[in-house]
């Protein structure tokens, strides 16, 4: 990478990094992904136009573009139908990118398990406080509703988890719904790979307890308490993350998979 040396260069001298003329389009593009010039699932104009606009190598764009994809920023399609979708950053692909860190430190389920069940409780807190709670309990109730008709614990797992992962996206406080949603989706994706790759028989009484936690925590926010809403939710992750901390407490997480296209909407 290009370097110059302030002058009286020796012993000591001070190094002054030099950008790259890649590192340079990619700033610029993701200046304009993160200030939401460039929503998401949108195209960026063509290679061409691109070109012309930064004047720069082809090398040089596509060595930009690799670094935003490896951000995960923008989605390369290849082929005759070839060109970059912007991705703007969620909770999901910060879920992904945590996950590689949390993995390379030997992070284990129960390690993961802990800080979920300090984060989570705040956000159900939160969400008890907020004056328009009143969506928020009716949203809510619809997904317990729907967990309550899943016919296999694979399914059930997944409905639970979007549950969660809704009631950490409802809780008002950006920062807080960024941090706990990450959490959760590093989770889910620890119980979901359980269920694919071990023998669970499917509990129902497990099932009946867990929608029943989800009911009284529906209870606390409409009711706007939120010291029992984040007893309730202490109290249920607790219950739930039994099992996979039997099993696999001690163990080091898995990879999250690696975020995949979403759909425009």
């Amino acid at each position: 990478m290009a370097r110059i040396t302030s002058a009286g260069a020796g012993r000591g001298a001070r190094s002054v990094h030099v950008p790259k003329v890649a590192e340079l389009v990619a700033a610029d593009l993701r200046r304009r992904i993160v200030a939401g010039e460039l929503a998401d699932g949108d195209e960026l104009p063509r290679e061409s136009d691109l070109l012309d606009e930064f004047g720069v190598s082809r090398p040089s764009l596509r060595e930009a573009l690799r670094v935003l994809e490896t951000e995960g920023l923008v989605q390369i399609r290849r082929g005759n139908v070839g060109g970059a979708i912007v991705r703007r950053p969620n909770a999901t692909t910060a879920a992904y990118h945590l996950s590689l860190t949390l993995r390379a430190n030997d992070v284990t389920h129960e390690d993961l398990g802990v800080a979920r069940l300090s984060i989570e409780p705040i956000c159900a807190a939160l969400a008890a406080g907020l004056p328009e709670r009143e969506s928020i309990v009716e949203e809510l109730t619809r997904l317990v509703d729907q967990s309550e008709r899943c016919t296999t614990i694979a399914a059930f797992t997944e409905s639970a988890h979007a549950f969660h992962q809704r009631l950490t996206e409802l809780c008002g406080n950006t920062t807080m719904m960024l941090l706990a949603g990450t959490l959760e989706s590093v989770w889910g994706a620890q119980e979901s790979r359980a269920v694919a790759f071990d023998a669970h028989p499917d509990d129902v009484p497990e099932r009946k307890r867990s929608i029943a936690a989800h009911r009284r925590l529906i209870g606390a926010i409409e009711a706007g308490n939120g010291d029992r809403a984040s007893r309730e939710m202490r109290k249920h992750l607790t219950e739930a993350q039994a099992g996979l901390m039997d099993e696999r407490g001690s163990t080091v997480i898995e990879l999250t998979t690696t975020p995949v296209a979403r759909p425009k909407h």
